[in-house]
């Protein structure tokens, strides 16, 4: 019998090798269901350099690539070291062992500047039948290079595999300061660190807007915690909502028609919803325990939330309108924090044990839990990637709190700040606005 796992496998052959074509979503999402590991091997050629390009440039492309490509979760790419095999490469092709033939896809790039701008260009290329698989010709302001090659990488993931990718997306999380807890913003691997308040408060929770043009947060600037939102655009922030009580946990719904959020605005803690074009507020929860951390589904059909009205804080599922409440049977005594994966097979939630706090995954086909890491300090905040491949989180496995990301399964793990008072993640959509191509923008291009 054909398992799951060797299906997948063939498809991605097939899906190189007989046409230019991606893989079907289905054939992606059985692999993020299957837990199958085989990644597409990918060559990445040494990149030419034209015009005003230095070596700085080459190395900067080829190093990047490799990262974006293998923080995908689908691609396993190597660097070539050796040019002088390359130079012809339909002879390159030729003189393969038939073992070596099997998947022979490679990476073909230039670098071109000329002022402050820069083109990057790519050529996919299959060596076995000599193809091009797909060209991308990419042009914005040379300093933000590294975001250049980001949109390459997902252009590259997109073509092979019908993913979208993320090497576009960023996080927002809290960092303390003298006065207080800012917002910061980053590339998704912590590249391009960018300080978004300095309103020498408490600002916490932060949560992109859908589209990622913003970012809404609750914040004490005024005294009372009330949420607000920051425009990346104008680089300011303006309130949302306030008033009487305590307002947190904010969470835009997939189509961005309306956001939910945590309030005690009568008294104890519940969940409200709030229709972003008229400003009406309906309230979702009814029950005299805390409700907190809500999540939508990716259909926006379903919220998932923590309650504690069985005694210990655990997770439960209701409809859009507060309906049909339901307990989601995770495992753990104690389980808070709950977000769902944009694939929608998988809720990322954190469970206390005896050591302190882990990461856990329900998968809701199997109706089963998997903790993902295994008690290296605390580990706190998931957030997903936009793919659903990816969660970061906070841990204190190296002293402070920091910001890390891992593969869903808990493997791949890369350290993401470097700071010790980082906390609160938030993951982006993989979108960004042209402005951050072209030399007029606000992309920052501190490091981290």
């Amino acid at each position: 019998m054909i398992s799951k796992r060797q299906i997948f496998f063939c498809a991605a052959i097939f899906g190189i090798f007989l046409s230019a074509l991606s893989h079907a979503q289905t054939d992606v999402h059985l692999r993020a269901e299957t837990g199958a590991r085989l990644r597409l091997p990918v060559e990445i050629w040494p990149t030419d350099v034209r015009e005003n390009a230095t070596r700085k440039h080459s190395e900067m492309v080829v190093s990047v690539l490799e990262s974006d490509l293998w923080l995908s979760s689908l691609i396993d790419p190597k660097a070539v070291k050796d040019t002088t095999i390359l130079r012809d490469e339909a002879a390159f092709a030729k003189n393969l062992l038939p073992a070596q033939r099997r998947i022979r896809v490679a990476i073909r790039s230039s670098i071109a500047v000329k002022g402050d701008q820069a083109t990057l260009s790519a050529n996919l290329l299959d060596l076995n039948t000599h193809r091009i698989l797909g060209s991308r010709n990419l042009t914005g302001c040379e300093p933000n290079l590294r975001l250049l090659i980001h949109a390459l990488s997902d252009e590259i993931v997109s073509i092979l595999t019908g993913e979208e990718g993320i090497a576009k997306s960023r996080i927002v999380f809290t960092a303390s300061s003298f006065e207080g807890k800012e917002l910061y913003a980053m590339d998704y691997d912590g590249a391009n660190l960018q300080q978004l308040t300095s309103q020498g408060s408490l600002n916490l929770n932060p949560a992109w807007s859908t589209g990622a043009r913003g970012v809404i947060y609750t914040s004490y600037v005024r005294g009372n915690p009330d949420l607000y939102a920051f425009e990346f655009e104008s680089g300011k922030s303006a309130p949302v909502v306030r008033g009487d009580g305590m307002y947190s946990s904010p969470a835009w719904s997939p189509d961005g028609n309306a956001l939910l959020f945590v309030s005690t605005r009568h008294g104890n803690a519940e969940i409200y919803m709030m229709n972003v074009r008229t400003r009406a507020v309906t309230r979702l929860t009814h029950h005299p325990s805390i409700d907190s951390s809500p999540s939508w589904s990716p259909t926006g059909r379903q919220i998932v939330f923590t309650s504690d009205r069985l005694g210990n804080p655990q997770l439960f599922l209701m409809g859009a309108e507060g309906t049909d409440v339901q307990r989601l049977p995770a495992e753990g005594e104690y389980n808070d924090s709950p977000v769902w994966s944009p694939r929608g097979d998988k809720i990322a939630y954190v469970s206390r044990s005896s050591g302190g706090f882990e990461i856990c995954v329900y998968d809701l086909t199997t109706e089963t839990s998997t903790q993902l890491t295994q008690s290296q300090g605390s580990n706190e905040d998931p957030t997903w990637a936009p793919d659903g491949y990816r969660i970061a989180f906070t841990s204190t496995r190296n002293g402070g709190k920091d910001v890390y990301s891992m593969m869903w399964d808990g493997t791949a793990i890369e350290r993401l700040t470097l700071k010790g008072t980082c906390e609160s993640p938030s993951w982006s959509s993989n979108v960004r606005p042209q402005s951050h191509f072209n030399c007029d923008g606000n992309e920052s291009r501190s490091g981290k």
